[in-house]
């Protein structure tokens, strides 16, 4: 097997990955960095992704609203929140976030240095929102501190992204990822399988499409229902379906397989807040999913990357 798959998962963890990349262990402190979205905020007035209610996977945001600096500084202090991680990455979660001035972008992004234990930022964003001047800033911090840009791209076909009114193309994806990758950027890319009109099979190839992109970690989520959200009203009268959790998980478990093994898995399962989840209602977390996703590839007696 290849040196980064971890033994027992039979997948390259991304704990293991930050350790090699940042010299230890890491937690994520999600924090709100006061941004919101060019796909709901009028700038293209498409009013915002058809599953997405923002509020339903910002449960990790422990005080929202405050100063970046005092999210840090209260997320830090709050119990069990530290886990006794000698590093810290602070992560810009709600909305995209490189969707402001590139002053704007540098004061906050810096903000989150408030304590020496953060060695780090993650920046989720869009594609449409990498252009040269938030590059540029993304940049200047990763002189001094590690920098990761996860983007979303759901869908490998530009029929589903318009379905579920994403907003942009594949091939923009495409360029964005090369456009930070030419910074010398890790990037990571959040992925959503059983998003309604979608295949398995596209699925199951962006995997390969993504080992050629040079990108360094992927998120795996599933297709739930959130209230709140367009496809909320598309559940009620019955016209979309939710996956099944050992459909997902074989799912998962093709996608590896074809993955290439310097990509780490940042994640394999979605989540939601309570109270705004509609569908599907598992009774398993992340940690339950990689074990099982595990238990089935050994299974298979296969690993990520076995038929790349």
């Amino acid at each position: 097997m290849f040196p980064p798959i971890h033994p027992d998962l039979r997948f390259h963890n991304y704990a293991s990955y930050l350790r090699r990349r940042i010299g230890g262990a890491a937690v994520r402190i999600s924090v709100d960095g006061g941004f919101t979205c060019p796909n709901r905020d009028g700038t293209r007035g498409t009013g915002g992704c058809r599953y997405c209610n923002n509020d339903s996977f910002t449960g990790g945001i422990l005080f929202p609203g405050l100063p970046v600096e005092e999210q840090v500084m209260r997320t830090i202090l709050s119990p069990g929140r530290h886990r006794n991680a000698s590093r810290l990455l602070v992560y810009f979660q709600r909305f995209s976030n490189s969707y402001a001035p590139p002053e704007e972008l540098d004061r906050v992004y810096r903000a989150a240095f408030c304590h020496p234990d953060v060695a780090g930022i993650v920046v989720g964003t869009r594609p449409d929102c990498l252009g040269p001047e938030a590059l540029d800033v993304l940049e200047g911090i990763g002189r001094n501190w590690y920098v990761s840009v996860e983007i979303g791209l759901q869908s490998k076909s530009d029929a589903v992204l318009a379905r579920v009114n994403r907003g942009h193309t594949v091939d923009e994806f495409v360029v964005a990822v090369a456009a930070v990758r030419a910074r010398g950027i890790d990037t990571g890319v959040h992925l959503i399988y059983g998003i309604p009109g979608d295949t398995r099979e596209n699925f199951v190839e962006t995997a390969g499409f993504l080992s050629d992109l040079d990108v360094q970690g992927v998120k795996l989520h599933h297709f739930h229902v959130v209230s709140g959200s367009a496809m909320a009203r598309e559940w009620k009268k019955g016209t979309v379906r939710v996956p099944e959790y050992g459909e997902y998980v074989s799912a998962c478990a093709d996608f590896l397989e074809r993955l290439s093994p310097e990509v780490a898995v940042l994640r394999l399962v979605g989540s939601a807040s309570p109270g705004t989840l509609i569908a599907p209602l598992w009774e398993k977390g992340g940690r339950e999913m990689a074990q099982d996703v595990a238990a089935e590839l050994r299974r298979r007696d296969t690993w990520q990357g076995a038929l790349r």
